[in-house]
């Protein structure tokens, strides 16, 4: 199912394996994907110099905590979608806590759903077919 055509994702995992499972869903739903990144300074490299309109980030990454990218793109007014092996929402700094968040391993019903919430309206402002974004 290609309803999310055209959409430009930023995914940082480092996990290989997890990052494979979450590209082929990514592509099944029609994303063109950014990474994916398997670290931060690279990532961060990414948000501030890609044309990117969703993200999809790993809290943890190499032991390092991803909220200095999620900053940077939130600055740029990108959303961004947390995956997490962690359940609890409280590990999340307060300014992210009310961003969707999705558990790992990858459910791809539940990375749907988290992608419908956090980037659905991208479709209707035209960035989910692959418009420029400044």
């Amino acid at each position: 199912m290609k309803d999310f055509s055209g959409l430009r994702v930023l995914v940082v995992e480092d996990e290989l394996l997890v990052a494979l499972a979450l590209e082929d869903i990514l592509n099944d739903m029609g994303c063109e994907i950014i990474g994916p990144v398997s670290q931060i300074e690279e990532a961060e490299t990414f948000a501030r110099t890609r044309d990117i309109d969703a993200a999809i980030l790993d809290v943890n990454v190499r032991g390092r905590l991803i909220y200095p990218v999620a900053e940077v793109l939130t600055g740029r007014g990108v959303p961004v979608l947390f995956c997490s092996g962690y359940s609890d929402t409280a590990v999340l700094p307060a300014p992210f806590r009310a961003l969707p968040q999705v558990a790992k391993p990858y459910d791809e019903s539940a990375l749907r759903r988290a992608m419908e919430k956090a980037f659905g309206h991208l479709r209707a402002e035209g960035r989910a077919q692959g418009s420029v974004r400044a």
